[in-house]
């Protein structure tokens, strides 16, 4: 008998996938009852049913990686709570590598792992053939054993997930299409299906492939594509035996596990194959695509070579299904911008599987505690953007982004695809100019300036890449002379209404109650003092504040920003970023630059430090700023669009005079890293607060109420426990990145957010949270002995407390 469909419900979700079906079951464990689940056929029956099941548990961040350990954890009790058999093994993995560069990304991997707290070691080609004994280790030049990795039948996984969700009394109905989303006043409020209608408080879109059209029936943005992925499975090979550890060959971009006493292999392609660009059939329910062994073939002569067996072995199926991936191979997750109540998890990217468990769980804790309860920026759907669902871009990213997922994960690896999308105004001034462009937020960036005669390309590896000179190079300009970068990219808001002060002042940690002209520095925080955001803000006129914020982020904040505006409030927020272009004229000969372009005062007395005025430059009137990333006097000029180019070519004619040096974002980088100045996404996070990231002077408890003051006032009363400090590495010859763990006195108490090679001093730097259950001050932090784990290597590091570079600040005030 058909369940009949309910008028109303607390939630619905949408998708019976393995993703689906966790969202379900982990909001019962909540203590949700009145929770639906909609499936437009039978569960599993999108994507999930054609999953190899792999389950491994090192993810890009702390935050992912403990959900990947998560969902081993729930899956190795599930069938024990459900009675439901999900084929649990705590298989193991094997990681193996053919190149000396995977032998520097598998170190550096290996001691992240460590920090994570995540067995992850070296063993001998003897060791890796005993565990895996069809194995040939001809050519390989390293191997990696993961022991507590795992593997799961995803079908049977996905019913005991459904069948929890029941026993929470869930309701899972299948057979039901979702054919539109209904809001009001810009929330939630009820789902259509083919089978009547449903009111509810929440939705969440787990619908995979689907997902993107079911987003932009309410205007939300979700980037994702599908392409084809496929794998063969074998008949049964002697010397396989159930349990075995998958094997993963990135070199090769191939996998191995045992299925039923023969082999399942897969891969990912370096040139996918995009698929439904026409749509997704209506009666596409355990859809397999018609074979291609052509596109299939491009793995099966690495595949023979690391399993000579295969070569003999029978292919009992050659499984083709598309799947999802999204234009950075990350999932999205979280509460939609824009719209109340509407939450996403969608665009897997073939680890849907692996990461459903700890995916469940972080969604269902969103849901109900009202924000996330730890930091996954990465996987946030508001990363993504409105451009990004562009199909042409989708289509064309595709073809690259599901060989990233087992391709070498170079530092500063750059998209090829679907290039160029957004170009500032200077954007061919500056390729004449040399300049080697990388992608951030779709906008082409400079990164890196050529010499003459240097084609401005990429030439990867883990040791200094083939920019690192030039990047020097401009990088001690801006330390001794003048340079110039455009950032036009940043995002740019007014916030602007006869109330523009009083909620500025609510949120923002810093005192925004200033004078017209003046810039402060400040964060958002949330209720538990957290960083949502870390901006400036300008105030161009009493009822005007102008706010400047990361390219990567505009979304995100725009979101944050308008969602903390009440709804009696007389304030307003305007997204300008593509109306204003930004050239930063930094360095100790910037003011003798920008004043042979503009008759404006520029002393010190008439255009102080972290003020703002309105100039002549050229033939322009850009609005100047006073302040600076790089720890150098400066100013950044926001110059409306169709003025832009006359200043630049003003800035290029005068700079021949002061030896003007054109700055990439490699260089902003390595400068900021030497003053200490944080970047939100990486040093600063949602679960860090202003004095655990070393910010105490942007907090003003004095005021009276701002969101997260309460928790901070509780901190100080309860003392820290962590705290963001620099090293300095004391070998030169070290490149620092990020996740590389730092120890104490012998003992792992944390990891860097980032590093950069400081050029001025000549050796690599780091920011990183150093850890200590029992307290933390400065005389404990100064009192160890440090050393920073770059590829299994303890190098002595240097601890700083303040900025390595002109630590008073004193040079931005020159």
């Amino acid at each position: 008998m058909v369940e009949q469909l309910p008028k109303h419900a607390q939630v619905v979700v949408i998708g019976g996938g393995v993703v689906g079906c966790s969202v379900a079951y982990h909001l019962t464990k909540h203590g949700w009852r009145d929770v639906v689940l909609l499936e437009r056929k039978q569960l599993t029956s999108g994507t999930t049913w054609a999953a190899a099941g792999l389950i491994a548990q090192m993810r890009t961040t702390e935050a992912l990686t403990k959900l990947a350990k998560y969902s081993i954890e729930l899956y190795s009790k599930l069938e024990a709570e459900t009675g439901q058999s999900t084929g649990f093994i705590s298989s193991g993995s094997i990681l193996l590598a053919r190149t000396e560069e995977r032998v520097h990304e598998y170190a550096r991997g290996a001691a992240l792992a460590r920090s994570f707290g995540i067995e992850m070691e070296k063993i001998s080609f003897e060791e890796a053939r005993k565990i895996w004994p069809i194995m040939s280790t001809e050519g390989l030049t390293v191997a990696y054993y993961v022991p507590k990795d795992a593997i799961v039948n995803p079908v049977d996984t996905t019913q005991a997930l459904a069948r929890g969700a029941r026993m929470g009394r869930a309701k899972i109905l299948e057979n039901v299409k979702v054919t539109d989303i209904e809001t009001k006043n810009g929330e939630v409020c009820g789902v259509g299906t083919d089978k009547g209608n449903i009111v509810c408080e929440y939705v969440v879109n787990c619908a995979g492939m689907w997902a993107r059209e079911l987003g932009k029936k309410v205007g939300v943005n979700l980037p994702l594509y599908a392409a084809e992925h496929m794998h063969i499975v074998t008949k049964p090979i002697e010397g396989l035996y159930k349990g075995m550890p998958f094997l993963r060959d990135y070199d090769a971009q191939i996998y191995f596990r045992e299925e039923v006493g023969g082999l399942l292999m897969g891969g990912f392609e370096p040139k996918a194959k995009p698929w439904g660009m026409n749509g997704i059939p209506e009666d596409f329910e355990f859809t397999e695509l018609n074979e291609d062994w052509d596109q299939f073939g491009v793995f099966i002569e690495k595949a023979v070579e690391r399993c000579p067996a295969l070569g003999e072995a029978e292919v009992r199926h050659l499984t083709v299904v598309p799947e999802s991936f999204t234009p950075d191979n990350a999932y999205m997750l979280g509460e939609a911008p824009g719209i109340k109540n509407y939450f996403v998890a969608a665009g897997m990217n073939s680890i849907g599987v692996a990461s459903a468990g700890g995916v469940g769980k972080a969604l269902a804790e969103w849901i109900v505690e009202g924000s996330p309860t730890e930091d996954l920026w990465t996987v946030d759907v508001r990363r993504c953007h409105s451009w990004e669902i562009n199909k042409s871009f989708l289509h064309d990213r595709t073809v690259e982004t599901v060989g990233n997922l087992l391709a070498a994960h170079w530092p500063f690896k750059q998209p090829w695809t679907a290039r160029p999308v957004r170009c500032s105004p200077f954007h061919d001034r500056l390729a004449k100019l040399g300049a080697c462009f990388g992608v951030g937020n779709g906008w082409e960036r400079p990164n890196w300036y050529a010499q003459d005669g240097v084609e401005p390309k990429y030439e990867y590896s883990w040791g200094r890449q083939n920019w690192f000179h030039y990047s020097a190079q401009e990088h001690m300009a801006v330390r001794r002379g003048v340079g110039v970068y455009e950032l036009t990219c940043e995002a740019k808001f007014l916030l602007q209404g006869n109330d523009a002060e009083q909620v500025l002042q609510h949120m923002c940690a810093n005192n925004v109650a200033v004078p017209i002209g003046k810039i402060v520095y400040t964060q958002l925080l949330n209720h538990r003092g957290g960083i949502e955001a870390d901006l400036t803000a300008t105030r161009l006129a009493e009822k005007t504040y102008l706010i400047i914020t990361g390219a990567t982020t505009k979304t995100r904040d725009f979101d944050w920003i308008s969602r903390h505006i009440p709804e009696s409030a007389h304030a307003f927020i305007t997204n300008i970023t593509s109306g204003y272009a930004m050239l930063a004229i930094m360095g100790p000969k910037s003011r003798d630059l920008l004043s042979r372009l503009s008759d404006a005062d520029l002393s010190n007395e008439a255009f102080p430090f972290a003020t703002a005025q309105r100039i002549d430059v050229a033939y322009a009137r850009p609005l100047a700023l006073r302040i600076s990333y790089v720890g150098e006097l400066g100013w950044e000029l926001y110059i409306p669009v169709d003025f832009a180019t006359g200043v630049f070519d003003a800035l290029v004619k005068e700079g021949k005079n002061f030896d003007l040096k054109w700055v990439g974002l490699h260089a902003l980088d390595s400068l900021r890293m030497e003053k200490g100045f944080r970047e939100w996404g990486s040093d600063l996070r949602p679960d860090f607060t202003p004095y655990e990231s070393a910010l105490t002077h942007t907090v003003k408890l004095e005021k009276e109420n701002f969101l997260g003051r309460k928790a901070l006032v509780r901190q100080l009363e309860v003392g820290l426990t962590r705290k963001l400090v620099t090293f300095a590495l004391e070998d030169p010859k070290p490149l620092l990145y990020k996740g590389e763990p730092i120890y104490r006195n012998e003992k792992i108490i944390g990891y860097l957010t980032h590093g950069a090679y400081g050029h001025f001093f000549g050796t690599a730097v780091g920011m990183g949270y150093v850890e200590n259950p029992d307290g933390i001050d400065d005389e404990w932090i100064a009192s160890g002995n440090y050393e920073i784990d770059v590829e299994g290597t303890r190098i002595p590091a240097i601890v700083h407390l303040k900025a390595p570079y002109d630590p008073q600040g004193q040079r931005v005030r020159m």
